[in-house]
């Protein structure tokens, strides 16, 4: 199959225009020893999460264009500078190609962070599993932590430290338990959870014991509602908010769930937790931006290699993060615009233009 190649003058077209200034006032590009410009830079990023994926075959493949000489220490420090340019990056991108939402106003001092967990696999031969933690500001595209763990350690709110008063952190359902929202409420953290069928019990504020599927099952399609309800953490009551979607017939059909009864009742609901009291229909909106931050990520786990992380310091994570968000982000517009499909290779070269 012929290869597409899409050279840097292409993606060049859909950079912010101010792209290479932000490199030098951001401090990735500082001086020109071995990288001549923000382009050459934005090539070597692009190089290492490509086909490359290496630091070490990055140089190699630098050495072998015969205009850019750089060993792998170099290749490195020259990625680690590049941090806080990869994020203006990622969120300008993002932003004007519609992938990012604008904070609305009732968000406006919040952090509002998604958070997620990824499994990731080592470039060795021995293949070795890990869960990949993340916290990202949904507005920003910030990586606010990261935290690389063995494959046994589970989706918990305890695996993030980096969270705090005023933040709103957005999770799926793998989240949404109790601990999850006892560790989140003594952060000073507010949180906005996917339930999971029958996840724990709720009561009302006498304590009476309440029937989920009795209040809900009368919904009509396309109809919201919400309960001010109660959880209980040793012995004693404390508050939630119930959020409450019923699907119409088209969602459900594209909805998947267990086989079991329990699992197929709630099919038809989107069921979501929170410590906010904002209406029902702002609090689902919350829960639906998080979905930005998937599909970035679905794009990444198909296509891109996601799963073989090659990092191996925080700081080094966090720029192949990033380096990782931005090829998609790249690629989503390109394939919007018609320049690019998924089964398409990159080819990047120094010194010339590629069409």
């Amino acid at each position: 199959m012929e290869k597409n190649i899409i050279g840097i003058e292409k993606i060049k077209e859909i950079l912010p225009e101010e792209w290479e200034e932000k490199a030098r006032e951001l401090g990735a590009f500082t001086r020109a020893r071995g990288i001549k410009s923000p382009e050459e830079l934005l090539v070597l990023i692009l190089l290492y999460v490509t086909s490359i994926g290496s630091i070490g075959g990055t140089s190699s493949i630098l050495k072998s264009s015969g205009t850019v000489l750089l060993n792998k220490n170099a290749v490195y420090e020259r990625l680690l500078n590049s941090e806080e340019w990869l994020k203006w990056l990622n969120e300008n991108i993002s932003y004007s190609s519609g992938f990012l939402s604008k904070r609305p106003e009732w968000l406006a001092y919040k952090r509002v962070l998604a958070v997620d967990t990824t499994k990731e696999s080592s470039p060795d031969a021995e293949k070795r599993m890990w869960n990949l933690h993340y916290l990202m500001d949904i507005f920003t595209l910030e990586a606010v932590e990261i935290n690389l763990t063995d494959e046994e350690t589970g989706e918990k709110m305890e695996n993030f430290k980096k969270i705090g008063c005023g933040d709103i952190i957005v999770g799926d359902r793998m989240y949404g338990t109790i601990k999850s929202i006892e560790y989140t409420t003594s952060k000073g953290a507010d949180y906005v959870f996917r339930l999971k069928t029958d996840a724990f019990n709720l009561y009302d504020e006498g304590g009476k014991l309440v029937d989920m599927k009795k209040k809900i099952r009368r919904m009509r399609e396309s109809a919201y509602k919400q309960f001010h309800l109660y959880y209980k953490f040793h012995g004693e009551l404390k508050p939630i908010h119930i959020c409450i979607y019923r699907k119409n017939e088209t969602e459900i059909k594209e909805s998947s769930w267990d086989t079991s009864e329990n699992a197929k009742f709630y099919g038809n609901y989107i069921v979501v937790a929170t410590s906010l009291y904002e209406s029902v229909e702002k609090i689902l909106e919350l829960y639906r931006l998080r979905w930005q931050i998937e599909l970035l990520f679905k794009r990444l786990k198909s296509i891109f290699n996601l799963d073989e992380l090659k990092a191996k310091t925080e700081k080094s994570i966090r720029v192949w993060f990033y380096s990782k968000l931005l090829l998609a982000a790249i690629c989503e517009t390109l394939d919007n615009m018609g320049r690019f499909s998924p089964s398409s290779e990159f080819s990047f070269a120094f010194g010339e233009q590629m069409e």
